[in-house]
């Protein structure tokens, strides 16, 4: 069953393998990102973090629409994305799910913060509004036990 879809520009960490892994019984995580799935240093170190008795797999967005919904069949499944482009882009080609929740996306030059962790940028806030358009809810939230937060929301409490 498809359990958690995350976007947090860290993708495994503490946080996903302690708090959402545990809480959501998660026994299998996909990590969707181009350049991830090129760098064989860093998938070593992601699957460094993942712990026993959770399968990892990396795809790049073409390859998870054609999967994922065989996956979560078998697994109790995370997707996690690194940013927001690439998760329009899986709606877009046929993938879906009905909420993306967002834990991290570090401050960068361009960007601006709209909640403790959250920093975005023109082209991410405007990927956001398109996510949304397809009736997907886009929670922002740490850890499981947050409040939970529409990023529309705090994109709207922002600019006024």
């Amino acid at each position: 069953m498809l359990k958690v879809v995350r976007l947090d520009e860290r993708l495994v960490h503490g946080q996903i393998v302690n708090n959402w892994c545990s809480s959501e019984g998660i026994t299998e995580i996909m990590v969707v990102d181009k350049n991830v799935v090129r760098d064989e240093i860093r998938k070593t170190f992601i699957e460094m973090a993942v712990p026993e008795g959770i399968n990892i797999l990396f795809c790049d967005v073409d390859e998870a629409v054609e999967i994922y919904e065989e996956e979560s069949e078998y697994e109790d499944l995370m997707i996690l994305f690194s940013n927001p482009f690439e998760i329009l882009e899986f709606l877009e080609k046929g993938g879906h799910f009905e909420k993306v929740n967002i834990g991290g996306l570090p401050y960068k030059d361009g960007k601006r913060r709209i909640s403790t962790a959250v920093y975005v940028s023109e082209s991410e806030i405007e990927a956001f509004k398109k996510i949304a358009e397809k009736n997907i809810v886009l929670d922002v939230r740490m850890l499981p036990t947050d409040k939970s937060v529409n990023v529309l929301t705090l994109l709207q409490l922002k600019e006024e």
